[in-house]
């Protein structure tokens, strides 16, 4: 068998990663990676995470951000929506001295009572645009007659990153149309109950990638295993099957792991060192399987694992 392991937020700067690999037990990774044939591929730094990039061009082909707003409607729902899909993820804006902060809810998140109503009111406002926001399982969208181009990172991705705001032919639209929300959801007995608890407020939406589903061009993995909707979405648009990161693997499978990356944006090392750990642990049950390991941050570099290494 051979198969893909991308495990994201696997590479950190070096005097970071030598304090932190130093507390590592990971034996059967180290001589591995002793044996393995290694190359590294740099690329753009416009997104954050290197591992970003890769995926754009491997599963959506082209470049990031890719529009992945629509693949993970499709799957979250069991249907392409027509209109131009966007993500829009509800987080917590708040200012620093010189810049703006994005921060993901987290377990934060709002409640299915909460959302609803914050949906409710922000959609007063956004139907005369066109658009409407809409909400599958806790994933929020944006749903918009008419393809606004806006330019805009993952919410994934902006964490270590200066933050720019979206920008792009439609993004005064948007971005009169948000000030608006904003406003709305401030005064709301929402996120005066929330404030009164000690939860972060959720006075902003993160609008990034958007796009109209279509099919995808046949990938060259016969399966994708990614807890990620838009990565799953993505792979049953190019005929490849579906599964979640830990379903049985499969010859030819592409294996999404972001628990690493999760934990280096929250600077949890902790979780970092588990995530690690746990990629020894699974190489263990594969002595013999044909590994291509891919570890991401700023850079990739792909370990190419084989038995007869």
């Amino acid at each position: 068998m051979h198969f893909t392991l991308l495990v994201a937020g696997a590479l950190l700067p070096g005097e970071l990663a030598a304090a932190l690999t130093a507390s590592l037990n990971t034996p059967n990774l180290k001589s591995r990676l002793s044996r393995a044939i290694c190359s590294e591929q740099r690329v753009s730094s416009e997104v954050a995470g290197a591992h970003f990039g890769w995926l754009a061009n491997t599963l959506f082909r082209q470049a990031a951000p890719a529009p992945t707003a629509p693949y993970a409607y499709a799957q979250l729902t069991g249907a392409a929506a027509p209109e131009f899909v966007w993500h829009a993820d509800p987080v917590h804006m708040e200012a620093a001295r010189d810049h703006l902060v994005v921060q993901s809810l987290g377990d934060d998140a709002p409640s299915a009572k909460e959302s609803s109503a914050l949906i409710t009111i922000a959609n007063e406002l956004a139907l005369r645009t066109g658009s409407r926001l809409t909400k599958s399982d806790e994933h929020w969208f944006l749903l918009s007659d008419h393809d606004w181009q806006i330019d805009a990172r993952p919410l994934a991705a902006i964490t270590e990153a200066a933050l720019e705001l979206p920008h792009g032919r439609d993004a005064l639209t948007w971005s009169r149309l948000h000030n608006e929300i904003q406003m709305a959801w401030h005064a709301h007995d929402v996120n005066a109950q929330r404030e009164a608890e000690g939860k972060r407020t959720v006075n902003a939406i993160w609008l990034h990638g958007g796009g109209r589903w279509k099919p995808l061009p046949p990938i060259k993995f016969s399966q994708v295993q990614s807890d990620a909707a838009e990565l799953q979405g993505a792979a049953r648009a190019a005929g490849a099957n579906a599964a979640p990161v830990h379903a049985p693997t499969t010859d030819r499978a592409l294996i999404v792991s972001d628990n690493a990356w999760d934990a280096r944006r929250r600077e949890d090392w902790g979780t970092w060192l588990q995530a690690i750990s746990e990629v020894d642990r699974s190489l263990i049950k594969h002595p013999e399987d044909a590994i291509d390991l891919i570890f991401s941050g700023n850079t990739l570099r792909t370990f190419e694992l084989r038995s007869s290494d």
